[in-house]
């Protein structure tokens, strides 16, 4: 008589990654460190390509594509929540929420969050803005998707081509090598910007998932709470892995 064990796979969440080459260095979403304890699995969806997702170029293949792969993630590798490695992709969370369970789409997610559960009321479209990596990219469409104030504040990074301009577009289409000072520089200038220009604004949202790196330093600039990817992640995970407390109360503890 033969018995099978079936071994438990440790709860892990998935982080479904555009095909890109830019350095990954910890803070951003797509480097393991920048979640902690989380066990982390990084899978890359091969179709998504940054012009695709950032141009809003996508169709049906691609949302067939994160779908696939974040089946894969579910089957093989235990994942219980995900996360993608770009905020524009926010425009594809109605069409990949009812088939990938607990996905976080878009760091954009939180805006709405944000501005009807903690700041309601008339100014409550005025009290979250957002930094992203292009705003001429950063439609009204994605907002409303991730069920966001159409109103939302919005600052984006310098899209000038010449890298001394625009040291993170620079960075992020592998022109020049990763510069943390100059990449920094400019997400302060944005966040300064924005909180001159907005008063009222009581809390940032970063949809660059590769802004995070600098979220302590904007933290530190104005004072203000900063939500990102990876806030978003941790909180998600954390909803599929509570604690067993009976455990630790057998502990004594």
């Amino acid at each position: 008589m033969s018995s099978t064990s079936t071994s438990v796979k440790t709860p892990k969440l998935g982080v479904l990654q555009l095909k890109t080459n830019f350095p990954r260095p910890a803070g951003d979403v797509g480097n393991a460190a920048s979640w902690g304890d989380i066990p982390v699995v990084i899978r890359v969806v091969e179709e998504a390509t940054g012009d695709l997702v950032v141009g809003n170029k996508w169709g049906q293949e691609l949302v067939d594509a994160f779908v696939r792969e974040g089946k894969k993630l579910i089957e093989e590798e235990g994942v219980v929540a995900f996360v993608t490695t770009c905020g524009f992709l926010a425009t594809m969370h109605p069409f990949l929420v009812n088939r990938l369970p607990y996905i976080g789409t878009s760091a954009l997610l939180q805006v709405t969050w944000l501005q009807q559960t903690f700041f309601p009321g008339e100014d409550s479209k005025d009290s979250v803005g957002v930094i992203t990596f292009k705003k001429s990219a950063l439609t009204v469409k994605h907002l409303i998707s991730v069920g966001a104030h159409p109103d939302t504040p919005v600052y984006g990074l310098p899209e000038d081509p010449d890298p001394k301009k625009g040291v993170f577009k620079a960075v992020l289409e592998s022109r020049i090598p990763y510069d943390f000072e100059g990449m920094e520089k400019e997400v302060l200038a944005a966040a300064h910007e924005l909180t001159s220009n907005h008063p009222k604004v009581k809390a940032i949202v970063l949809e660059c998932t590769n802004i995070p790196p600098f979220s302590h330093s904007i933290h530190k600039a104005t004072g203000l709470r900063v939500y990102d990817v990876l806030t978003l992640g941790k909180w998600l995970y954390d909803g599929a892995t509570p604690t067993d407390f009976k455990a630790l109360q057998a502990k004594g503890l």
